[in-house]
């Protein structure tokens, strides 16, 4: 049953590893790849004239025996990148939300990272969607994610279960995104939120992610017009969305046409109310102001910028961390 789900997630990239295992497809991905410097000098010495007999059946034997090796490794990768992300469990969540029509197809990885992977797929009405997974096999991600939930004014209970914690993250990230995107701030659009599955608007074109500040090679008169939307959204987000980012940096702000810009992955962003809240955004700024100062644009100071959103003086020190 749960072959038969996998098979319908259109994953290109496991098409392609499974052809290449089964070997219908040799000259792009099989086990005659031109890179595989050892099977092209077997070949060669099959080819060759001078020979014998018993020397071509022991290089047969060799060559034979290098394909159903590297056939036992793509298997094994296979499997543990399957188990990783598309355990029983994910696999069924996504089954639901195909027969919803909310996911059509899917396509290749557009990010990776330790605690989640986020795919390119359509809708039902093949608009392009950003759906993001987190891995349910991550033995570190709830130890160091405590504290963004701790004292979260909107989930009052956090669940033992390791698994429980991150449905919880997830419906975490959309609540963020909502309010975010409510709040008239550059975000993803919230889709949908099940079990460990969120999906958004996709932030590209043509299948395409926009890449990031820290992708992009951005000239001054580009970044000053970016500066002030970046300080913008970072205002609004706090004041109307009543949300810190948490991880903001040139690698989570997305670079758009005509150089407008998009916040991304607010997966750790914190409540206003808590605890940690003003840390984080003294963190966020002066992370932009690093990276603004580092590409020749003069601002203010982050502990200045701080006092302006906040209408506080800040009372941490992180200019060390």
């Amino acid at each position: 049953m749960y072959a038969e789900i996998l098979l319908s997630i259109y994953l290109p990239t496991i098409i392609k590893i499974l052809r290449s295992i089964n070997g219908s497809n040799p000259r792009r991905c099989g086990f005659d790849c031109q890179d595989n410097v050892f099977s092209m000098k077997l070949k060669a010495l099959l080819r060759r004239e001078v020979l014998s007999k018993a020397e071509k059946k022991l290089w047969r034997r060799l060559y034979k025996y290098d394909r159903e090796q590297r056939y036992l490794r793509k298997r094994s990768e296979l499997d543990e990148a399957l188990e990783e992300v598309f355990d029983q469990t994910t696999l069924m969540t996504i089954y639901n939300l195909m027969k919803k029509g909310l996911i059509k197809e899917f396509y290749g990885v557009v990010s990776a990272g330790k605690e989640s992977r986020i795919y390119l797929a359509r809708d039902s009405s093949l608009n392009y969607v950003a759906v993001k997974i987190y891995l349910v096999a991550s033995a570190e991600f709830r130890k160091n994610r405590v504290m963004y939930v701790s004292g979260d004014p909107r989930f009052k209970r956090i669940p033992n279960d390791f698994r429980k914690f991150i449905y919880l993250w997830a419906r975490r990230e959309y609540s963020n995104l909502e309010a975010a995107y409510n709040a008239g701030v550059p975000v993803p659009k919230p889709l949908f939120v099940e079990n460990n599955v969120l999906g958004m608007s996709f932030i590209g074109e043509d299948g395409q992610r926009y890449p990031t500040l820290a992708e992009a090679k951005v000239e001054r008169d580009v970044l000053i017009e970016v500066y002030p939307q970046v300080i913008d959204a970072v205002e609004k987000l706090y004041h109307e969305a009543r949300l810190v980012h948490g991880d903001l940096s040139e690698y989570n702000i997305s670079l758009l046409p005509e150089n407008h810009i998009a916040f991304i992955d607010l997966s750790q962003a914190v409540h206003i109310e808590q605890p940690q809240a003003d840390q984080l955004l003294l963190r966020d700024l002066r992370n932009i102001v690093r990276y603004f100062e580092k590409n020749g644009l003069g601002v203010e100071d982050y502990r200045e910028l701080f006092k302006k959103i906040t209408g506080r003086t800040p009372v941490f020190d992180v200019s060390e961390e």
